[in-house]
């Protein structure tokens, strides 16, 4: 696919720091026109492949941050993991209705993998006393965990696969996100924010509509 952008619409690579084997954040320059929520994603585009990718960073900060998976023959992963400094990507305007609402409900955040990117920008604006679920397969995964852990007022990780001995997950769930909601986590008037993987997404809105029926949902997946 072709895409063509304007120059206000080009970034600059600054940096990349791997989070795991797998697991990195882009960082790039931020035009000065540019302006997003919190939660939102971009398109970004290079040498005719497009993706897109939710911003780490708070809206105010000087520049954008991606939490970006590597995958074996994906679009555009495996080129952005080689890129180097000083590298030219498009990107579209800010989009995306994954934004936190103000509310007197207790607040769910629920992600999987690198769909923990909206809740950790969302801290970064200052959000703060939200119940946070996040699942993986390992530790490693659990990209943020601390810093989250601070934001949150309960932060519950969840691992699908075994974890080390050596690292201290407190309040540890083993399992999927979906085996702790259904367990443990009271029924109730809340606000759910689930983003991941379209199954856990399906998954988490049946189970919430015979678990929590009031509940509202606010969803985001990714592909």
């Amino acid at each position: 696919m072709t895409v063509t952008v304007s120059p206000a619409s080009l970034v600059t690579v600054v940096g990349r720091e791997w989070l795991d084997e797998d697991i990195f954040v882009l960082t790039c320059s931020r035009p000065p026109d540019f302006m997003f929520g919190a939660g939102q994603h971009v398109s970004l585009v290079h040498v005719g492949e497009e993706r897109e990718y939710t911003l780490l960073s708070a809206p105010e900060a000087p520049e954008l941050r991606f939490l970006i998976k590597r995958i074996d023959g994906g679009r555009l992963s495996s080129t952005l993991a080689a890129l180097a400094p000083g590298a030219v990507l498009g990107m579209s305007k800010a989009k995306g209705y994954l934004t936190y609402r103000k509310t007197d409900r207790p607040v769910v955040f629920v992600a999987t993998g690198v769909g923990i990117a909206p809740f950790v920008a969302m801290a970064a604006a200052g959000v703060t006393g939200f119940t946070l679920i996040q699942g993986a397969r390992t530790a490693s995964g659990l990209v943020f965990r601390r810093e989250l852990r601070t934001a949150a007022s309960r932060y519950i990780p969840c691992l699908s696969g075994a974890n080390d001995p050596a690292t201290e997950l407190p309040d540890l769930y083993q399992g999927y996100v979906t085996g702790y909601v259904e367990r443990f986590l009271a029924p109730g008037l809340y606000d759910f924010y689930l983003c991941g993987s379209r199954a856990m997404i399906t998954d988490m809105t049946l189970l919430l509509d015979q678990h929590s029926p009031q509940a509202r949902i606010f969803s985001e997946a990714y592909t």
